[in-house]
């Protein structure tokens, strides 16, 4: 630690106020030129402008007046912002027209933020709120200039879809998030006021994960007319932060993310920190300005201190500002004025800390605009470099440069720290007087913990099966191997992602090659039973290693070997080991019990367990012993290996036993030890054994122990169908195998068939960290409704149902959308049945064209609003009173034309009696 860094830590007492402070585990973000965030760093490091400006005009007669004031359109646009994977949310398509684009687009950063945290939000133990804002964008406009084009929308569907303040509540309720979801209107300040909000709801207790930023994406495009040299537009579409020609910003989209945990949290979950927020304010300019668009230096410096003292750090040591920078003429002056005052507070060193503004990069993107900030100082303090500032040649003569802490960062540099740690300032400022700064700090560093374990096992999981090939392929493109732990990398797929039904997996040996073998499959949607099936055979040589590296196995084996003298113990562990074959009886019985009873522990700490079990010979006994119908030390006495007969009295298995005579015994029931004595030396028929196994359909047979039999001898039973899984847990291996690869490779194929896996077990007596890895590959569509001033500027282009657009087609192709297709006609039945009525609304309400009798309404993307119009029209068109609460009992076309059909046939009798 520095002299600097010392006397922080002892003036702010910093290193005992980890509670205090904030980690942003996770980030996503959209902006101009930019489709990710790496994409976004790319080009604040080349010093890119992503500004698209189109063709100058002359205004006020131009050239014919003598006038010669021009202005260039420009505007800091989204690729793509109208293509959504609406399939992913489980929106139907006529629903995710009616969202708002920047709504849909705010819904995926958030997801891609999650993943990049490497946080399954369905399995983080306490509550994770949403905290973010949107701005007014025209698109309700066009959903109501188009009423007649889409029938059976209301004006409440209109207000969902599109108003800022459904944000954050849809957010929350299509994540499944059930901590505070808090949408904040804050003008341009919006982001970093979500951000401050999320901070303060987790330093209270509120939430213990946060997801906070911002969304502006106008689509179509806000018409944005020039509003004279006097406006807050730079007349050439050129944004100058701090520059004496500086005329006005641009306005520009883009959404920005990030996930929140308190540090200490976060440090002890092993999360991936990308920065730590040190402290934050908001403070307002109250009615100490000229006019109400009027910033003042006394409020915005009021929030920069109070940052600085919530963060408590000394001012000298911000050694970068991000600033709100909107390069107008008023608001540039004000604002470095503003950061003199507050940094004078306690440094009157010059020139040591850099200035910038992404505005001049991307433009300003309204209530995202302090997210682009945040995230840009974020990847900063990441790369610990600072990138340039843009178009800045000569310094405002407004501002005084000279006697400030400032400088405007013109080029990429290397970021040097005041001490040891780097640490920036963020501000957002707002028209209405909003004023908002955060401190940050650079990530704490972490020793690497490598693992001991020599193969990992990679998941991965989609919606769809050509979404998880495109996720393999990131993955395999990302090479995450070369540069992160194996380990590392394991857990974060394993723990920090949703587990969707599409599902692959590959076994690593430490290189990224031996990652390539994968399996797919499509998880069930039920849970399978297993069997465990005990051979009672020496397992091989190589499993040993499972000894130095698997706890749960270890604990089981040596609890073994407590029970029996120690020259007998010594022998086990000498075949174990493959130093020596089990000559003895007493041996061998011993050493496989051992074996087997370990292997089964370890499979149970990675959370397979038994439905049933069975055993043959001596792994009849150690299936005694795992279904809790024989203790340990009883099995031992079984066996010969413990002196003297079995001294407990029978007790109740605690799962299903199956016998080689093709009896089952249930759970709950009691085995006397004779019966497993005759088991264990039973020669029943293969095919009463095989029949025994195979009584259940769908059920998974797991060997626990070495070799194949007697899982082959069930594979070959008539009996045996494809839908049954067979698996090994230790298959042949050749010499140098690797036993835990193995039983990974099983582990894998049980996960395929969607048996909940404990990874915490899987890495149980080491602590992982998580990383982070490619995130979710949406397959979009576009889903747009153009107002119709767009429409004549789009070439007569209609608004659109998506049209079938392959979702990997480039963003710069991306087609106008299809014209809205015919709705059907729900006035009168087709063929005058309920049926085909009902699948006619069901069709015109959920925006599909063919809808099978027995789908469900509510899996095909229905719900409760939709559902109450529908059954309003089924109302309209036959007498019956059909509620709510029948359309959940009666989901499908076929149940709920059903229930017309006998309140119908009810009513008819009711007349006719």
């Amino acid at each position: 630690m520095s002299d600097a860094d010392r006397r922080e830590a002892e003036r702010t007492g910093s290193a005992d106020r980890e509670d205090d402070f904030l980690a942003v585990v996770g980030m996503a973000g959209r902006f101009p030129g930019a489709g990710d965030l790496e994409e976004f760093w790319a080009n604040l490091a080349a010093g890119v402008d992503s500004v698209t400006r189109g063709a100058p005009r002359l205004l006020q007669g131009g050239a014919a007046d003598g006038g010669d004031l021009a202005f260039t359109p420009s505007r800091g646009t989204l690729n793509g912002a109208e293509w959504f994977d609406a399939d992913y949310f489980g929106y139907s398509a006529k629903e995710a027209l009616l969202i708002d684009p920047q709504h849909r687009v705010f819904l995926e950063c958030a997801v891609t933020a999650l993943e990049d945290a490497g946080l399954d939000p369905d399995r983080v133990a306490g509550a994770v709120g949403v905290y973010g804002g949107a701005t007014e964008t025209g698109y309700a406009q066009a959903l109501r200039a188009h009423a007649g084009r889409l029938p059976g929308v209301s004006e409440d569907d209109v207000l969902l879809g599109t108003a800022p303040d459904f944000l954050v509540a849809r957010t929350a309720e299509r994540l499944g998030l059930r901590g505070p979801a808090v949408a904040v209107q804050a003008a341009c300040a919006t982001a970093l006021v979500a951000v401050h909000t999320a901070g303060r709801a987790l330093l209270a207790g509120d939430c213990d994960v946060a997801l906070a930023g911002g969304v502006a994406v106008h689509v179509p495009p806000k018409h944005l007319p020039w509003n004279g040299p006097d406006g807050t537009l730079a007349p050439d579409g050129v944004c100058r932060a701090f520059d004496a020609r500086a005329a006005g910003t641009v306005a520009s989209n883009g959404v920005g993310v990030v996930v929140l945990k308190r540090l200490g949290d976060a440090l002890a979950a092993g999360d991936p920190i990308r920065a730590v927020l040190r402290g934050s304010a908001v403070t307002n300019d109250g009615a100490d300005r000229v006019g109400f668009t009027a910033p003042t230096v006394s409020g915005q410096a009021a929030a920069v201190r109070e940052a600085q003292l919530a963060a408590g750090v000394d001012a000298r040591s911000v050694t970068c500002v991000e600033a709100h920078g909107t390069a107008t003429p008023l608001g540039d002056p004000i604002e470095v004025a503003a950061l003199t005052r507050a940094f004078r507070e306690e440094t009157d060193e010059s020139g040591f800390c850099s200035l910038g503004s992404v505005k001049t990069n991307i433009g300003h993107a309204d209530a995202a605009a302090g997210a682009a900030g945040l995230l840009k100082t974020v990847l900063a303090l990441g790369h610990r470099q600072i990138p340039p500032s843009l178009h800045f040649e000569e310094p405002n003569p407004q501002i005084d440069f000279a006697s400030s802490p400032f400088r405007v960062a013109t080029a990429l540099e290397d970021w040097k720290p005041y001490g040891e740690t780097l640490r920036a300032g963020v501000s957002s400022f707002a028209v209405g007087g909003v004023n908002a700064h955060l401190v940050l700090e650079e990530a704490p560093r972490r020793a690497a913990a490598p693992s001991e374990r020599r193969a990992q096992l990679l998941v991965h999981s989609a919606r769809t099966a050509s979404a998880l090939q495109a996720r393999l392929d990131r993955f395999a493109q990302a090479a995450p191997l070369e540069s992160a732990d194996p380990a590392d990398v394991a857990w974060t797929l394993q723990t920090g992602r949703r587990a969707h039904a599409h599902r692959a997996f590959g076994v690593t040996t430490g290189s990224a090659d031996s990652a390539r073998d994968v399996e797919q499959a499509v998880a069930p949607t039920r849970v399978r039973p297993t069997v465990f099936l005990f051979p009672g055979r020496v397992g091989p040589a190589e499993a040993w290693r499972l000894h130095a590296t698997e706890p749960a196995f270890r604990t089981a084996f040596d609890t073994v070997l407590g029970l029996v003298d120690d020259r007998l113990a010594a022998s086990v562990r000498s075949v174990a080991r493959g130093l020596d074959w089990p000559e003895r009886a007493e041996v061998r019985d011993t050493y496989v019990f051992a074996f087997e009873y370990a292997l089964a522990a370890l499979w149970q700490r990675w959370g397979i367990a038994p439905g049933a079990v069975f055993g043959t010979g001596t792994g009849a006994v150690v299936a005694a012993a795992v279904a809790g119908s024989l203790t340990p030390a009883d099995a031992l006495r079984l066996i010969g290996a413990v002196p003297g007969a079995p001294q407990g009295p029978p007790r109740s298995h605690q799962v299903d036993v199956l016998f080689a005579d093709g009896t089952r015994h249930v759970a709950g029931g009691t085995l006397d030890t004779a019966r497993w004595a005759a088991e264990r030396v039973a020669a029943a028929p293969a095919d009463t054994a095989s029949a025994a196994l195979l009584a259940d359909t769908g059920t998974i047979l797991l060997q626990v122990g070495a070799g194949a039999f007697p899982a082959a001898l069930a594979g070959q039973f008539p009996s045996h169908t494809a839908d049954r899984l067979l698996l090994l847990s230790l298959p042949e291996l050749a010499d140098g195998g690797d036993a835990l690869a193995a039983m990974y490779r099983t582990l894998g194929r049980l996960w395929l068939a969607g048996s909940p896996v404990d990874w915490a077990g899987v890495h149980d007596g080491e602590s992982r960290v998580r990383v982070p890895l490619p995130t979710y590959p949406f397959e979009r569509l576009p889903y747009l409704v153009r107002h119709p001033d767009q429409e004549t500027e789009a070439a007569g282009a209609a608004p659109a149902v998506p049209s079938a657009v392959p979702p990997t087609a480039p963003e710069e192709e991306i087609p106008e959308a299809a014209p809205v297709a015919a709705e059907p006609d729900a006035s009168r039945p087709d063929d005058g049945t309920p049926l085909s009525f009902v699948l006619g609304l069901f069709g015109e309400a959920l925006g599909l064209p063919d809808i099978e009798p027995d789908e469900s309404f509510f899996e095909l993307g229905g719900d409760s609003l939709v559902g109450i119009k529908l059954l309003a029209r089924i109302r309209e068109v036959y007498p019956v009173e059909i509620k709510m609460s029948s359309l959940f009992t009666a989901a499908t076309a076929a149940d709920l034309a059903a229930v017309v059909e006998e309140q119908l046939a009810a009513s008819a009798e009711g007349e006719a009696s």
